[in-house]
């Protein structure tokens, strides 16, 4: 995943025992330096737990410099909503000249993937439950619920990494690029990004921002009320978008080969937390058994309303 402050940071191998990081100046213009630093933590809100620090050391290259380092944490604390962990990461970057960059930063270690249709996080099956219900960290943090945002709103983010609450990147077609998705990927508390353009986006341009984009899962919005396409192979999952008041086409029974968050556009000011979503999660579940009590293998992966 991507850093803060001009770092790239590389979640190695990892286990509840051990995790390996490894950091990089995401400038360019770094040959013939050498990186060195530490890592501490965690933190966490207001704890007083004593951290641990690790230390960062250079990975050389074959000319005996480079501008990556490794360290290793002990008992890592990866970041989740209910356990928002964040570690702090001092770099120097030496050169030959004696041109130093140092560099202070706060990072989080995320483990967030997909096993079969459903979304993992930090080894546990991870519901999305969020709401397009403006910008109140801390009171979707006290409503256990989360938050999905226009991409641009980095300092709600900074927030929400610091308070726990997941959140939801809408992209829309400025933001669909490989430095603006990997800017996003380096908040730990955005677990989803969705692709919202209409018009679609160049399948080349959607590989190349699923790349950089490190463990965040990246999806596109959908029209329910359609058929399923058939393109799920280009993203991590596939955000369902229903009116109103209706359920998806009958074609969407069978499920889809990547994870599917149900969406439910309404107008501004109509959705109410997590009740919300709870709604539309009995909705769907009624919706799901409905002909011929039909019992799909599959659950949706997430709810999303607003």
């Amino acid at each position: 995943m991507i850093g803060h402050d001009g770092i790239i940071v590389t979640l190695g191998r990892c286990d509840d025992m051990r995790a390996e990081v490894f950091v990089r100046f995401a400038r360019n213009g770094c040959h013939g330096t050498t990186l060195t630093g530490t890592i501490t933590g965690p933190r966490r809100g207001r704890d007083t737990t004593l951290p641990a620090t690790a230390r960062l050391v250079a990975v050389p290259d074959e000319g005996g410099v480079s501008d990556l380092a490794r360290a290793v944490l002990t008992e890592p604390a990866f970041w989740t909503p209910e356990l928002p962990n964040r570690y702090r990461v001092e770099a120097c970057l030496s050169s030959p000249h004696g041109e130093d960059v140092r560099l202070d930063a706060w990072i989080g270690l995320r483990r967030l993937g997909v096993r079969g249709r459903s979304f993992w996080l930090d080894g546990r099956r991870w519901v999305l439950r969020a709401v397009v219900d403006g910008t109140d960290v801390v009171a979707a943090r006290m409503g256990d619920v989360g938050l999905a945002v226009p991409a641009g709103d980095d300092a709600v983010l900074v927030q929400a990494d610091e308070v726990g609450v997941a959140m939801v990147a809408i992209l829309g077609h400025g933001d669909v690029s490989p430095a603006r998705v990997a800017s996003l990927s380096a908040h730990p508390s955005v677990l989803l990004a969705i692709i919202d353009v209409p018009s679609g986006i160049d399948a080349d341009v959607v590989t190349a921002v699923r790349r950089a984009s490190g463990t965040m899962q990246l999806g596109r919005a959908v029209d329910g009320t359609s058929p399923p396409s058939g393109l799920d192979d280009q993203v991590d999952f596939l955000a369902v978008t229903l009116p109103e008041g209706e359920h998806p086409h009958e074609a969407w029974r069978a499920g889809a080969s990547v994870p599917l968050v149900a969406w439910r556009r309404r107008s501004e000011g109509e959705a109410h937390g997590r009740d919300a979503c709870l709604a539309l999660q009995r909705d769907l579940a009624s919706w799901r058994l409905e002909g011929h009590g039909d019992q799909s293998s599959w659950e949706w992966a997430g709810y999303l309303v607003g």
